[in-house]
């Protein structure tokens, strides 16, 4: 069964690869989640929920000369469940718009799927990093057993570099030795955009060179916030169900509304992998 039903829409093949594209690239370069988080998927629209293992604590491997030695075995503390919500916008194409770009002989205007697109990619980072308590989702800044450290301020010159250091020691304490990368608001990472010392380097070129695996700004991260997460699908996985695409719903007064939807939630595997700065 087509469940996007894309078949219905009176677009012709072209006009569908353009409002693809469009959907694609808007989300491409607005997801700032999936630069640090693995995804485990897609898993198919009609998934409703995740099990998955959550594990804490850490034990050193063996080494010995037999090979004998007991309790080493990796098991989880337990398992949970998530429930797979939708993310979804929906858009309006004019029907008088088609015809006029078809009868002018230009490409169709696909900028409300870029839109929509926009709107949700912005919700999908919001899952990501500040959970839905609604949903019962916690997220990279809300995850219980998440490690923890004091932020300094941030406005005084190498204050953003200590704190970074910190946390990875933190998570390096904890057994988890990178690659790290942090995430933190838009005004965090403006003041990490001077001049470190006497380096001639940026302040953010110097945390860079710490977090391996970048450092990233959302505009779902509010106030002053930071964290810096160990990076692997041992950690982490962002669960997609059905991944970015486009269905469309039908006609309305002759228009065409259509929508941008996915399927996805967060699996916060080990929480001590997650170290905020506050």
């Amino acid at each position: 069964m087509d469940i996007l039903d894309r078949q219905s829409a009176p677009l012709t093949p072209e006009e569908w690869a353009r409002i693809d594209e469009a959907v694609v690239n808007t989300a491409r370069s607005m997801l700032v989640g999936r630069r640090v988080i693995g995804i485990l998927g897609p898993l198919g629209a009609g998934v409703y929920s995740m099990p998955y293992s959550v594990f804490s604590g850490k034990s050193q491997a063996g080494v010995d000369m037999i090979g004998e030695k007991e309790d080493l075995a990796v098991e989880p503390d337990r398992r949970a469940t998530i429930n797979l919500p939708i993310l979804y916008k929906d858009f309006k194409i004019l029907w008088r718009d088609v015809e006029a770009d078809r009868h002018l002989g230009i490409p169709l205007d696909v900028s409300t799927a870029a839109v929509a697109a926009n709107f949700v990619a912005v919700q999908e980072d919001g899952l990501i990093f500040n959970g839905n308590s609604d949903l019962g989702h916690e997220g990279i800044f809300t995850a219980s057993g998440r490690l923890t450290v004091p932020m300094t301020g941030w406005d005084k010159g190498g204050n953003a570099l200590a704190d970074a250091v910190k946390a990875a020691g933190a998570l390096a304490a904890a057994g988890h030795y990178g690659p790290y990368a942090m995430v933190v608001s838009p005004v965090l990472f403006g003041n990490m955009i001077r001049v470190y010392g006497n380096t001639g380097m940026l302040e953010l070129d110097q945390v860079k060179a710490l977090m391996t695996g970048g450092v990233h700004y959302s505009n779902v991260i509010t106030g002053k916030k930071a964290a810096v997460i160990a990076l692997g699908p041992q950690n982490l996985n962002l669960a997609i169900g059905q991944d970015m695409t486009t269905g469309y719903l039908g006609p309305v007064n002759m228009n065409h509304v259509f929508r941008v939807l996915e399927t996805a939630a967060l699996l916060i595997r080990r929480p001590d992998a997650i170290c905020t700065i506050e």
